[in-house]
């Protein structure tokens, strides 16, 4: 599968290949997570070891988060999925149970995955994935040294129609403490949300005409914040049916101090979050505890990152209501349609400590608070490193034992050599596009019971009857005659194969090797600390770059590329530099990335996919178990 179409045109956030399937069921069947995301005092921080099982559900369904109906995938009946929440330490064994009519995996965000590299989730670089129509298969892992993070589809692009959930790990090594620090702790999971399936707006892309005339990605169509949204109905056209929303709601009490676990678990979205004429303070990065910058007004984040920030609300402000707010920068997208809607919120209501014991009512009225004023030129990277020190120090050596690159650049393949082509005349039916008109046919047919569906609960018909229009944000360059964009990592453009996992292509058994024609990666072979340089040639395009499996130290940044006499006049800092597994690198710019080589493993790196291989000599004594390796001969 080439890595192409929705990844080529972002500015601030990564692409990801979309062909999720749905099918259509009850409207009543979905619910947003609700009063699940304040986490319970009553959960024991502990370090003794338990083992914690799970089930998580995967069905297709319908929905309206954000007021507009559509089809959407959910875990569990909710979207996003349910709180996973564990002790470091713990042993986790999470079933999956795929209803999809599409293969599926899952990816734990951030999860280090010591000597567990097979249960990582991408399909084709880990795993083969769960089969469809009631598959099942059970991820087991330890949770070592770290703390919270979140989940999501890795196949395909499922996490897009809602294949999302938030992972918290606590730890009694956490320098932040429950009544020490805050009082309470709310998780904040915010999504960028589609109104057409990704599924249909792949294959639109991928012909002359494009998806709505054009052959770049579009903007969401709005924004969830912990499953909500508030996409304005009166967009809704004839066919389409959309009902008003209510926004979430957090009581923060008086005289208390509320830490909250922003995660951005969208696909192509930068977020701004902010509350209103309350101040932030910054605690967290990426699970790294930080001492951060204080008293800002908002965070900016982008996809795949996480921060906490402590919020305070004095015992005079008890009684009053605020919103929090999460936008989206436009600035991310080639083009936007006059209906998005770029800022969810959510209700935030100071109660008294007399109402937290319910001897006296809170205020129920909506806020009248307004945002915060804008920058003239708002800038679209992270929070400055700098800014954000580990509370927990690790000091990185001055020296490395070598170097590895993976540098990013937008190029253009020759259609010919491509399986979904944009043809001059009708080719035969290729496997794909029969998959697509399969899809399709399935789609109408659940359309109709939709519609009956929709007519039992009574969401009204809108009532426009126009296209909303498009805005061009940004001139694209024309693909060469013959040709169609491709985002390119070491001048090789990602094919992965679901059912050839590079992991075991390296394990016992494997061919031994990476073909060096389908994926970039970058190899070390020993336990040492290395360099990664990650490097952005796309000039003005700012890109963030996860990495699987490991902490990145920043210890520098520069402009160009990481040339010997570039590198000479470079600050580095190896005190007790920043630690995270997402960064943003702006366009035309590198960074340094040193890593610690010690958890062999097949490493994925999104969002241009590359991997990154450790120690490949201990990855060919690997025991995969031969439950992961059934999935392999589950193809159908």
């Amino acid at each position: 599968m080439g890595h192409r179409a929705w990844s080529l045109t972002l500015l601030c956030c990564a692409g990801l290949v979309f062909q999720p399937e749905t099918v259509s069921a009850s409207v009543q069947d979905v619910r947003a997570p609700g009063k699940e995301y304040v986490l319970s005092s009553k959960f024991e921080i502990s370090s003794t070891k338990q083992t914690r099982k799970f089930e998580l559900r995967v069905t297709n369904t319908s929905a309206s988060p954000d007021g507009f109906l559509r089809h959407v995938l959910a875990i569990n009946g909710q979207i996003p999925g349910p709180l996973i929440e564990a002790n470091e330490g713990d042993r986790l064994e999470i079933t999956v149970i795929n209803e999809l009519e599409d293969p599926l995996t899952i990816h734990w965000h951030g999860l280090y995955q010591n000597g567990t590299n097979w249960e990582d989730g991408p399909s084709g670089i880990t795993q083969c994935p769960i089969p469809p129509s009631g598959g099942k298969y059970t991820y087991i892992f330890p949770l070592d040294k770290q703390f919270g993070t979140f989940c999501n589809a890795h196949h395909d692009a499922l996490k897009v129609d809602g294949i999302v959930g938030p992972l918290i790990i606590h730890s009694p090594r956490d320098p932040l403490k429950r009544k020490i620090d805050f009082d309470q702790e709310i998780v904040v999971l915010m999504q960028d949300w589609w109104h057409t399936m990704s599924s249909v707006i792949m294959e639109q892309l991928l012909t002359n005409q494009g998806y709505r005339g054009r052959t770049t990605a579009p903007s969401p169509s709005s924004v969830l914040m912990n499953g909500v949204g508030a996409w304005d109905c009166r967009f809704a056209r004839t066919t389409e049916r959309c009902q008003k929303t209510s926004p979430p709601e957090f009581n923060l009490v008086a005289g208390s101090k509320t830490r909250f676990r922003f995660i951005n678990a969208g696909a192509r979205a930068m977020f701004y979050m902010s509350a209103d004429n309350h101040i932030l303070n910054v605690t967290e990065a990426d699970a790294t505890p930080v001492y951060g910058p204080t008293g800002i007004q908002r965070v900016i984040f982008h996809n795949g990152q996480r921060y906490s920030v402590i919020v305070e609300t004095p015992l005079e402000e008890a009684g009053i209501n605020f919103f929090l707010r999460a936008r989206m920068n436009r600035d991310c997208w080639p083009w936007i349609s006059s209906d998005l809607q770029d800022t969810a919120l959510a209700i935030v209501r100071v109660i008294s400590p007399q109402s937290q014991s319910g001897t006296q009512k809170s205020n129920k009225e909506l806020p009248t608070t307004t945002d915060w004023t804008r920058p003239t030129n708002e800038t679209r990277m992270d929070l400055d490193p700098d800014t954000l020190v580990p509370i927990i120090p690790v000091r990185v050596p001055n020296k490395v034992a070598g170097s590895q690159t993976l540098a990013n650049a937008l190029g253009f393949q020759p259609i010919a050599t491509r399986e979904k082509v944009r043809p001059k005349s009708r080719p035969t039916p290729t496997p794909a596009a029969l998959r697509a008109f399969r899809m399709a046919r399935r789609l109408s047919s659940k359309r109709r019971q939709l519609k009956r569906l929709v007519s039992e609960r009574l969401l009204p018909l809108g009532k426009n009857k126009t296209t909303p229009f498009v805005t061009d944000l940004i001139k694209t360059i024309p693909a060469p005659a013959g040709t169609e964009p491709r985002f390119y990592v070491n001048n090789v453009t990602a094919q992965v194969l679901p059912y050839q996992p590079i992991l075991q292509d390296l394990a016992r058994g494997g061919s031994g090797s990476v073909n060096s024609t389908r994926i970039a990666s970058a190899t070390f072979h020993t336990v040492d600390w290395y360099d990664l340089y990650l490097v952005n040639m796309d000039q003005g395009i700012d890109h963030p770059f996860h990495l699987h499996g490991m902490d990145m130290h920043i210890v520098a940044t520069g402009k160009g590329s990481p040339t010997r006499e570039n590198l000479k006049k470079l600050r580095y800092n190896t005190e007790n530099p920043l630690r995270r597994d997402t960064v943003v690198i702006s366009g035309g710019s590198f960074l340094v990335a040193r890593i610690l080589t010690d958890l062999p493993g097949v490493w994925f790196m999104v969002s241009f996919a590359a991997v990154v291989i450790v120690q490949p000599e201990k990855i060919k004594q690997f025991k995969i178990p031969e439950r992961t390796r059934a999935l392999c001969s589950s193809k159908k």
